[in-house]
């Protein structure tokens, strides 16, 4: 939802005319990186996602706007496209240059620059040299980017490695449709599997809710919960895998449903009798 309404404010004006090459948009479009538009994802993950491969430090010098064509819902409109000429600071992945032109927007994923504020980019570099900038590319205000270049600055000392953590909590109740959030509790003890390309580990949760797992070895990685209750990952990966890069991370959050069993059960039962009364099944809250 963020990432459209931002997106939204750089739309300037509806059925405007249209030229040639128009990129047709459903406001319900996916923005590139979107994974990371969903919650606070550390600098050890958005630094090496796929659609990654510029991360500097710069101030937005000069900005110049162009109104682009767009087919919104069918229907003729004109968003806007930034062009903005930035002074690098620190390169950290990809940016040798002292001067980069970012482009954003031109989807209704555009990145709300202003010109004289530095920012922490995450971008993506294209044939031209430009750096593309998505809403959903992690890319914020150097006021709020500590812990991200606390990360960035220490790479080239930082241990091999890669760390795969989260969350795991078990659902204290049963679903009910009178109660929008479903009270939980650490799953303590609680073992996760960790599937290597070369090895399997584990390690337990801990009594906050947490575990963590470093120093591992680059690669692909499947993490998944020993349970036989029904459990929900709410990261955006199905299935629950990873491409762990060295110096990397990957979190997951995991959600234990005791009840998942009984609830099925139960649905099951109300289909094959119709007059009896139960609470409908929803997805975990």
């Amino acid at each position: 939802m963020l990432r459209i309404l931002l997106g939204l404010t750089l739309l300037l004006a509806l059925n405007g005319p249209c030229k040639s090459q128009v990129t047709v948009i459903t406001r319900d479009h996916s923005c590139e990186g979107e994974n990371l538009c969903t919650w606070d994802t550390p600098a050890c993950e958005s630094a090496w996602q796929p659609t990654i491969s510029a991360v500097f430090l710069g101030r937005a010098a000069e900005i110049r706007e162009e109104e682009v064509p767009i087919l919104l819902d069918g229907e003729k409109a004109l968003t806007g496209r930034l062009f903005v000429t930035f002074e690098v600071e620190e390169g950290y992945i990809g940016v040798p240059e002292k001067t980069v032109t970012v482009t954003s927007g031109g989807d209704l994923c555009g990145f709300p620059f202003s010109k004289g504020r530095e920012y922490l980019v995450y971008g993506r570099r294209l044939q031209n040299g430009e750096i593309y900038v998505s809403i959903c590319s992690s890319t914020k205000w150097k006021n709020e980017a500590t812990e991200d270049l606390k990360y960035l600055r220490n790479l080239s000392t930082a241990a091999h490695g890669g760390t795969i953590y989260g969350t795991a909590f078990r659902y204290k109740d049963a679903k009910n449709p009178r109660i929008m959030v479903r009270p939980g509790t650490a799953a303590a003890g609680q073992k996760i599997s960790i599937q290597g390309p070369n090895q399997n580990y584990e390690v337990a949760v801990d009594t906050h809710g947490n575990f963590t797992i470093s120093a591992l070895p680059p690669g692909r990685y499947t993490v998944s919960v020993h349970s036989d209750k029904g459990v929900v990952n709410w990261h955006s990966r199905t299935p629950s895998t990873v491409d762990l890069v060295d110096k990397g991370c990957a979190r997951f959050n995991f959600w234990i449903d005791p009840f998942a069993k009984q609830d099925s059960e139960t649905q099951r039962s109300n289909d094959i009798s119709p007059a009896k009364e139960t609470p409908k099944n929803e997805h975990p809250n």
